[in-house]
C-alpha cells in the first residue's frame, strides 16, 4: 500500500511502497530494480527492490551477497536510470542490508519523471489503498 510522509528533518516528502506495521525482513512489496556499476561497460550488480523514494534518494534492500558499492546506477525500467551514492548502510540479516540512497548529477528532470510515474501507478492500482501518514517523532522505520 503506497504513502506519502513528510518525516521531520528531511527536505521531501516521501513515497512509501511497504507495510510500515511490518519489519522489513518479511517485507514482500516494493519496487523491482536493476544496479550497475558505474563506467563504460557498466556491469550488472544485482537485483534490489526499492521500499521509499524522494526527490532527494530512497532506500533500497539489497542482497548482501551482491557486494554493492558505494556509487552505481539505479535501472527502473530499460529508459529510466538515476545515479545513486550511498549514505548508509542497515544489515537486515544474514542475507539483506537496507542502503540508504542519496542520488547524484543536478539534473532532477529524471528524478521527477519517475516519481510521477510511480505516482501515478500508485493512485491507479491502489487508489482506495492510498493514504497521507503523518509521522510521531518516535517512529523510526530505518
Amino acid at each position: 500500500m503506497p504513502y506519502l510522509r513528510q518525516q521531520p528533518g528531511r527536505s521531501y516528502y516521501r513515497w512509501y511502497f511497504y507495510d510500515p506495521e511490518q519489519s522489513l525482513q518479511t517485507q514482500t512489496k516494493g519496487i523491482a530494480v536493476k544496479l550497475k556499476r558505474l563506467g563504460w561497460f557498466g556491469n550488472e550488480i544485482g537485483s534490489a527492490v526499492v521500499k521509499d523514494m524522494s526527490m532527494g534518494g530512497a532506500g533500497l534492500l539489497a542482497p548482501l551477497k551482491d557486494n554493492v558499492p558505494d556509487e552505481f546506477w539505479v535501472l527502473y525500467d530499460k529508459t529510466t536510470k538515476v545515479k545513486a551514492r550511498v549514505c548508509y548502510r542497515k544489515t537486515i540479516n544474514d542475507k539483506l542490508e537496507f542502503l540508504g540512497l542519496e542520488w547524484q548529477g543536478k539534473d532532477s528532470s529524471v528524478r521527477l519523471k519517475l516519481l510521477r510515474k510511480l505516482r501515478r501507478r500508485a493512485f491507479v492500482l491502489k487508489q482506495d489503498n492510498f493514504r497521507l501518514v503523518e509521522v510521531n517523532q518516535q517512529q523510526n522505520l530505518g
